[in-house]
């Protein structure tokens, strides 16, 4: 989306695989601030805990995501919701669990789901996994095979520091840990200004809004993205 060639590849297929999202000094300092933040707020750790942090303040601005999600949404672009994904050593849980976080018609994205990588997604620890195309139409995964393999599924072996880009309605499923190391990843979810967000009858933080510039209001949903819906150019970005 940074690109013609990667939006043209996410609008075909429904995904794209970001690298090197973070660089080295961003990644080792996002893996400390993970685990420092996952220790001071437990689990569940998702929007109304991570905005209270300084560096996730800041992440969820970083030009290489928020770029490619403007690409998408203009000045529209909103953040939904924003998790840690934290999965231990040895996991019991299914092989896996496809899904569709969004059922919707249309070829466009209404919403986007960033996973951003703290460590390596070999076999082992469970890569995430996406049909290519299953974005199109309103079918959902076989009600019987939920829980297994896909014939077209595709394993995407993201390395630490790398993203991969889901649209919402494409089939998609997480990893099993198989390794004695953990499986950090965080979920940043954008959609168009219009979409309430998820847990929206919480305040925000209110460290995310001291000091904010507008885009960043326009981004927690707090500022409209122009006067008014219908007089929105859907060709401006932030």
């Amino acid at each position: 989306m940074n690109t013609p060639e990667e939006k043209a590849f996410f609008l075909e297929n429904g995904y794209l695989h970001a690298k090197g999202v973070l660089s080295p000094e961003m990644l080792a300092r996002t893996q400390s601030e993970f685990d420092r933040v996952w220790e001071a707020e437990g689990s569940p750790c998702n929007q109304h805990k991570l905005l209270k942090h300084e560096h996730f303040i800041n992440l969820i601005e970083h030009p290489p995501i928020l770029d490619r999600h403007a690409a998408m949404f203009g000045r529209q672009t909103q953040l939904l919701q924003y998790d840690f994904l934290r999965q231990g050593p040895q996991s019991k849980s299914p092989e896996r669990g496809w899904h569709r976080d969004f059922s919707h018609r249309g070829d466009h994205p209404v919403s986007i789901n960033t996973i951003l990588y703290l460590d390596d997604m070999t076999e082992d620890r469970g890569p995430t996994r996406v049909v290519p195309g299953s974005h199109r139409g309103e079918d959902w995964p076989p009600a019987g095979q939920r829980d297994k393999p896909l014939p077209n599924e595709v394993a995407v072996h993201a390395a630490a520091g790398d993203a991969v880009f889901i649209n919402s309605a494409i089939w998609h499923s997480g990893g099993r840990n198989n390794t004695d190391g953990l499986r950090r990843g965080i979920y940043l979810y954008y959609g168009y200004w219009w979409l309430k967000r998820y847990d929206a009858q919480q305040t925000l933080a209110w460290q995310a809004l001291e000091n904010a510039s507008e885009r960043r209001l326009r981004l927690l949903g707090v500022k409209m993205p122009d006067r008014d819906l219908h007089m929105y150019d859907p060709r401006l970005t932030f």
